[in-house]
């Protein structure tokens, strides 16, 4: 990282801020009070439709002026099926609230049902909403080989946004009924792009029902194939999936596709590798079940789903299961997601949350289309630390995640206690691991517990 930043002071750069779209939602003067006796006030629900739009890591702010000495501050949410009142953490600093939005769930209920304000002893005065998304592109006028950057996503030190392109073009695969057509960046536009590095389409101009797609030139055929985007704000953003990707779009470039809209600048964020746990790599060996006694951690229906509009769902992160699925995980260890009801062009993906800033980061799992099944062998102690301590997430498009198990190789100190063939069975108890044979316990690694 210091060799990185060294270069940028040899080059000349000037490295500038970008503000993040903080919008004023509501404005007015509600005092709020529960017991009107010591302070004159209600409880205050937000206007209907002020929080459209709201997404999760999105920051609602709201100001307020105390009233009293030990003003007693409360945001509420309506949750779930029942809508029942549930209180959020917020934070408070110079007569601000903060509650920054924890859960795609929490920011659509908001969304569609509002806030309540309870308390004692404060009068709100404005609410507003930081999408931690630039107002606008820097204004900057890059040449060929330019290294230009700014800073960006202050949750992840050193990491730099690098603009690859500016200019106006517009977008349609209608030319009858938008003005415009696709844009095929440059091949060597995005040289040296990695893993985990996220790109970004700036747009403007956007008409009513504008569709946006991002498109590259995949496998030895080339053929077009859609990148998995988010739009938000007017920004078209990806994060590079995998190194195969990685590799193709440095070579061959991206096609800016879709309808009603003008591009006005391509940027990518790199995100350096003392900040970014690497991807655990390719498992050399087949992973075989055969003869494996399988630890069944969860059985259900998750829908899987990285846009919710193409196909209903979401990711599944283990941890909203339980904090403790893979306690006692180990290197060597299967886990096994069985998948069902997956479309022809379904879409599968396992992370953890790797490094400090705990960022989604791909594991590479062997797939078996035959079995239904997704299967990743635990590379390391490090790595079974990481995913007992932080979960996992099954992502993807297009399909059901119905099943995750655990299996365990035999290892020398359980295999004596197999010799004679006799059934030995896995079991959970207190979140770790643990096999019965004979009725007596062992751990995992064949000691006897009694």
């Amino acid at each position: 990282m210091k060799k990185l930043i060294s270069i940028f002071y040899l080059v000349g750069i000037t490295v500038s801020t970008m503000t993040a779209a903080e919008k004023v939602v509501w404005t007015g003067n509600e005092p709020i009070s529960w017991n009107t006796e010591v302070y004159a006030g209600t409880q205050f629900e937000t206007p209907s439709g002020i929080f459209a739009g709201l997404q999760k890591d999105h920051i609602i702010r709201v100001t307020v002026v105390p009233g009293m000495d030990k003003p007693q501050y409360v945001m509420t949410y309506k949750a779930g099926d029942s809508w029942s009142w549930t209180d959020l953490a917020i934070t408070i600093k110079d007569s601000i609230l903060s509650y920054t939005v924890e859960a795609d769930a929490i920011a659509t209920e908001i969304a569609d049902r509002g806030l309540i304000f309870r308390g004692q002893g404060y009068n709100i005065t404005q609410i507003t909403v930081d999408d931690l998304l630039p107002d606008s592109v820097p204004s900057v006028d890059p040449q060929p080989g330019d290294t230009t950057i700014v800073p960006v996503d202050p949750s992840l030190p050193g990491t730099y946004e690098k603009i690859l392109w500016q200019g106006d073009s517009a977008i349609s695969w209608n030319a009858e009924a938008y003005a415009g057509g696709e844009f095929e960046t440059a091949a060597d536009l995005f040289a040296g792009l990695q893993l985990n590095d996220t790109i970004r389409v700036y747009t403007a101009e956007a008409i009513e029902g504008a569709q946006y797609n991002l498109t590259y030139k995949a496998g030895a055929s080339w053929e077009w194939a859609a990148l998995n985007t988010t739009v938000e704000n007017g920004v078209i953003r990806y994060v590079v999936e995998s190194s195969a990707i990685a590799q193709e779009i440095a070579e061959r470039g991206i096609i800016v596709r879709g309808q009603g809209y003008h591009m006005t600048c391509i940027t990518v964020t790199a995100h350096p590798q003392d900040t970014i746990t690497p991807v655990d790599p390719q498992p050399t060996d087949s992973i075989d079940l055969t003869g494996l006694v399988e630890t069944v951690l969860w059985t259900g229906n998750a829908a899987i789903s990285w846009n919710s509009e193409e196909y209903a769902g979401d990711k599944l992160d283990t941890r909203s299961i339980s904090e403790t699925l893979f306690a006692g995980l180990q290197e060597n260890d299967i886990i096994c997601v069985t998948y069902a009801e997956a479309a022809a062009d379904a879409q599968f993906g396992l992370q953890y949350k790797a490094g400090d800033n705990w960022s989604w980061t791909n594991l590479n799992y062997q797939l078996s289309t035959i079995n239904s099944q997704l299967l990743y062998r635990v590379a390391s102690d490090e790595m079974a630390m990481l995913i007992a301590d932080r979960g996992l997430v099954i992502t993807g498009i297009k399909y059901h995640a119905t099943k995750i198990s655990l299996f365990t190789p035999e290892t020398e100190g359980v295999e004596h206690l197999q010799k004679d063939n006799a059934p030995a069975t896995k079991f959970i108890e207190d979140g770790q691991l643990y096999i019965k044979y004979k009725g007596t316990k062992y751990n995992v690694q064949g000691a006897k517990l009694r």
